[in-house]
């Protein structure tokens, strides 16, 4: 992108499911170039056919966007953002290496830590941006994404030292479609903080096969989740990310009841019969625990019955 003329970039959603369909879509609203690249063929046909169906607290609407299996990729893109799931990254990435050139700025927004390493395996690290997100999403059928609440992306480079120019026209150009964007330089804790909110939620959800409301309302589950807190914040703290006790708490508070009828992904994993994410959330956390000696009990339960779910599913 040549920031001087301000051409609008063209921008790829590597993943488009429940939250890549969710940015994108928003950004194609905003009047962004956006195309989406799926490998679902029956996802693909309904966008294809009626456009992307999103549902928010602003309405339902129908938004025509692009959208190509891997193998339709023909250009390169100035940046493609990642929503694969992290167990996928390097196979979704390979497949369209075409559409990666010198000047690709790859954006990842997945679950997880250290999905800046898998980039690096495609492009230089100036050209990696980091993130989170807190919008939820969800997948309600082909061609068709539900989200309620507010939520907002933090980014940063992947370097300490060089930024990708377009990295500063990211919060422009998201905010403008009404995605709340910010460059963060302690993203990293944001990072963390997002991944012990999935720990607390996603695998409790998952293994009771609940809403996140519904694991709100039971005071069991409820004390589950916040005992997951404690336990991965003790860990970030001595992993050296001055990650908030109290903010995590006040969020996973907020979610349970803002976002009541939520599924959060893992939970949607598992109801579709899918590999879950737990090794790069519950399994990264606990692996980070065991360097440092820490007992993670609740988390590391949490991780054995996803794994035994996966293992079924496998």
């Amino acid at each position: 992108m040549n920031n001087q003329t301000r051409q609008e970039p063209s921008i790829a959603i590597l993943g488009a499911g429940a939250m890549g369909g969710l940015i994108g879509g928003r950004l194609s609203e905003g009047g962004a170039d956006v195309t989406l690249i799926d490998v679902n063929a029956e996802h693909v046909d309904a966008l294809r056919k009626n456009g992307l169906k999103l549902k928010t607290d602003k309405g339902e609407r129908y938004i025509p966007i692009p959208v190509l299996f891997p193998w339709e990729v023909s250009k390169t893109y100035d940046l493609i953002i990642v929503f694969t799931k992290t167990m996928h990254t390097n196979s979704a990435i390979t497949a369209i290496s075409s559409a990666i050139d010198s000047n690709t700025v790859l954006l990842s927004l997945q679950n997880g830590l250290d999905n800046n390493l898998s980039l690096m395996e495609f492009v230089g690290q100036k050209n990696i941006v980091v993130g989170i997100t807190t919008y939820p999403a969800d997948m309600k059928g082909p061609g068709y994404v539900e989200s309620h609440g507010e939520g907002i992306v933090r980014l940063a480079a992947a370097s300490s030292t060089v930024a990708p120019p377009i990295l500063n026209y990211i919060p422009e150009l998201f905010t403008h479609s009404g995605i709340k964007t910010i460059i963060d330089p302690q993203v990293e804790v944001a990072i963390w903080e997002k991944v012990i909110f999935n720990a607390a939620l996603n695998g409790l959800c998952a293994v009771t096969r609940s809403t996140v409301g519904q694991v709100g309302a039971n005071a069991d589950t409820r004390e589950l989740a916040f005992q997951i807190i404690g336990e991965l914040c003790t860990t970030a703290h001595v992993c050296g990310f001055a990650v908030q006790n109290e903010r995590i708490e006040k969020t996973v508070s907020e979610a349970l009841e803002l976002h009541a009828s939520h599924k959060p992904s893992m939970l949607q994993d598992v109801l579709a019969e899918r590999p879950t994410e737990i090794e790069a959330i519950c399994g990264a956390a606990v692996r980070r625990a065991e360097e440092h000696s820490i007992a993670v009990p609740v988390t590391r339960t949490i991780l054995g019955l996803v794994r035994h779910i996966d293992r079924h599913l496998k």
